[in-house]
This record gives structure tokens, C-alpha cells and sequence, in this order.
């Protein structure tokens, strides 16, 4: 008779493997790590899953990745919709709520995503992502100003800034765990940020 897997353990793996692959990144993290934290036997953690990526795929579902996209496309399409961009934080804009929100809930799964899907199978998340965002605000910029093509930021710049959008999200994620400092933190960088975006896409 099959031995009967046992939920508890595949809770325990499942916590395991997602610590390591928001420490390690998917192509560093290693099954017999994952099963010794887990405290299961490597043989054992194959039963569960069959492999890495099978086990990557349990920690980060393709569904929530793509509500990743979802809602950083819906937060920066709302920001058309704004006079001021200042405005569009936390507490003031349903997108910013609903975005953050998520962030909160799904920590270490946006951390994977962000930084630790190299070589996963959703390593296109996060230039995806920032191809989408230099997209959106491109063509923002296009619509302010359509007779301004000599004087519009420059793709690559944007794709940089939204680069770097995509790491102080992780290091904000992975240096606190309380929901009131992720949320003070996020306040204060999106008051930076907004009020610089508006300024540089909107200015001749």
C-alpha cells in the first residue's frame, strides 16, 4: 500500500523552498537544502514534487504572477487619469490600495518574482514587467506632448528608472516584515518617485 503523502510536510517543504528561492534565487537554491530545512529525507521531498521547477511552480502560481502584472498595469494606467500624481498614494488611489495590498499578502512570492526567477520558468516576469512600465509611460509622455519627439525621455532611461523600481520594491519587501513599516516605506517612496515621474514625462 502507497505510503500516504501528509499535508503537514508538504506545508513544510513548501515554506522551505519559498525561503530559499527569495534568498537564493531559483537557480541557486538546491532540493537537498530545501529538504534538509524542511526536515524531510531528499528522497522524500521527490515524492512531494518531482522537480525544482515543479516545486517553484507550488510556491509561485502562474495565476499570481499574473496578478502581479494586472494590478502595476492598473496602477499605472490610473495615473492618466490624475491631475496630480502626488495624489495617487496609498489612502488615495484604489489601485495604489490594491497593489500594495497585494504586495503585502504575497511578500515572498513578489520577492521570487522580482529577484529570484532567473532561470525559472517565469524568469520573464520581471523584465516583462519593466518593459510594460517603460511602455505605459512612454506612451503617456507621447500623449501629453505628441509634436515633442525630440525632447521625450529617452526608452532607455525609463526602462532604467523602472529597473530600479523593480529593486527597491524587493529591498523594501525583504527588509521589513511588519505590515505598517512595508506600508510607511512604500509612502514615502512613491511621494519620491510620483512626484519626479510626473515631473520628467510631463515637462518640455
Amino acid at each position: 500500500m502507497p505510503q500516504q503523502l501528509k499535508p503537514s510536510v508538504r506545508a513544510r517543504i513548501l515554506a522551505a523552498a519559498a525561503e530559499a528561492f527569495a534568498r537564493h534565487g531559483y537557480s541557486a537554491a538546491r532540493l537537498a537544502d530545501i529538504a534538509a530545512r524542511a526536515d524531510v529525507a531528499t528522497g522524500n521531498l521527490y515524492r512531494y514534487y518531482r522537480s525544482k521547477e515543479a516545486l517553484f511552480e507550488a510556491v509561485v502560481p502562474r495565476a499570481v504572477a499574473a496578478q502581479l502584472l494586472r494590478l502595476i498595469r492598473q496602477r499605472v494606467r490610473e495615473l492618466a487619469t490624475r491631475d496630480d500624481w502626488r495624489t495617487a498614494t496609498a489612502g488615495r488611489s484604489s489601485k495604489a490600495d490594491a497593489l500594495l495590498d497585494f504586495w503585502i499578502r504575497q511578500r515572498t512570492v513578489v520577492i521570487i518574482l522580482l529577484a529570484g526567477a532567473e532561470e525559472s520558468p517565469l524568469a520573464h516576469v520581471r523584465p516583462l514587467i519593466i518593459a510594460e512600465l517603460t511602455r505605459l509611460a512612454d506612451g503617456y509622455a507621447t500623449a501629453q506632448a505628441p509634436d515633442r519627439a525630440n525632447g521625450r525621455v529617452p526608452r532607455v532611461v525609463l526602462a532604467q528608472l523602472f529597473t530600479s523600481t523593480a529593486d527597491m520594491i524587493v529591498a523594501i519587501l525583504r527588509e521589513y516584515d511588519d505590515e505598517s513599516d512595508i506600508r510607511a516605506a512604500f509612502q514615502a517612496f512613491w511621494r519620491y518617485q510620483l512626484a519626479g515621474l510626473e515631473t520628467l514625462l510631463t515637462s518640455p
